[in-house]
């Protein structure tokens, strides 16, 4: 059994069929078949089955995979360790994150890494909290960053940053020029909504929730920009983390709400993944942004005064 074999078994369940499997590993598909056609000749049996519902693992499969990610980890460690030993930070860093962190907090810790440790490539991938936190315990990421994570004896969690929400207008608008609102006031507002299926989103309708309102939005999305930009449209107010808007688009207010509203960022890894140089500086990096963020004075809203 060779590596590169696992390597193609792996990529074909995890990109869900041989022609997306192919594309991530760079070979063609015939190459592809054979890989797999060897390793299930040396196993003597099917490592896979197709249906409707597409491919996926035959019994055999699923106890093989459990293994083969150990074995590509543990070769993964080994480069690492031996990069490491000559030249210090390197390697691929596999991030999560939920996506208005990623757009709005990351670039910059990227950009840092990057100035720092050209070595180091780091992998970003978006997902939910919930998904983000399964994938680390399977240890196919190495760094999570996610909103209030719960408790989990695998995962050691770091609170790096609380980050205000506050309900952003248009100019024009009843609450622009406001500092502060009152939730139950959104009940006779058009009210624009992040997805719930995002984990910003789902934490701003549980506020709403205990609260006890029902607020219908007039429009709904997935991407924290998208309901930016219908707010700057008029269609309505939202919720947003203050990052996602700034001090100098003029366009725009952030008005406190009351009762407050915050998302709790923390950090997350696998309390027996190997130690890497690599994800301590980014690591490092994340701390030092997050609390020069958390340092720094309340900035003003957007907006004239």
């Amino acid at each position: 059994m060779e590596l590169h074999q696992l390597q193609c078994f792996i990529a074909v369940l995890e990109e869900g069929g041989f022609k997306r499997a192919t594309a991530r590993l760079g070979i063609t598909q015939p190459a592809l078949s054979y890989q797999i056609k060897r390793l299930e000749e040396e196993l003597g049996v099917q490592v896979f089955h197709r249906g409707k519902g597409g491919i996926g693992p035959t019994e055999a499969g699923r106890a093989l995979l459990a293994h083969a990610q150990e074995v590509i980890s543990a070769v993964r460690e080994a480069h690492r360790a031996v990069r490491e030993l000559s030249g210090g930070a390197s390697g691929e860093i596999r991030i999560g994150t939920i996506k208005c962190i990623g757009t709005y907090f990351l670039p910059r810790v990227l950009w840092e890494i990057r100035s720092r440790h050209p070595m180091v490539r780091p992998r970003l991938v978006y997902r939910n909290s919930d998904e983000l936190l399964a994938s680390l315990v399977a240890s196919e990421l190495d760094v999570a960053l996610v909103n209030d994570p719960p408790p989990d004896p695998r995962l050691a969690q770091e609170l790096i940053l609380e980050e205000r929400i506050s309900l952003v207008s248009s100019q024009g608008h009843a609450f622009h020029g406001r500092p502060t609102v009152d939730v139950s006031e959104l009940k006779d507002a058009a009210f624009v909504a992040l997805s719930q299926r995002t984990s910003t989103g789902a934490l701003i309708q549980r506020y709403i929730d205990q609260l006890g309102l029902s607020i219908v939005p007039a429009f709904s999305a997935d991407d924290v920009e998208t309901v930016k930009m219908m707010v700057e449209e008029g269609m309505g107010v939202a919720f947003l983390p203050d990052m996602v808007t700034s001090d100098a688009d003029t366009a725009l207010w952030r008005s406190a709400v009351e009762p407050p509203l915050t998302i709790r960022l923390s950090v997350v890894t696998r309390r027996e993944a190997p130690s890497s140089l690599a994800v301590e500086a980014l690591l490092a990096e994340v701390r030092r942004l997050a609390g020069g963020r958390a340092k720094a004075p309340a900035r003003r809203s957007a907006g004239p005064a």
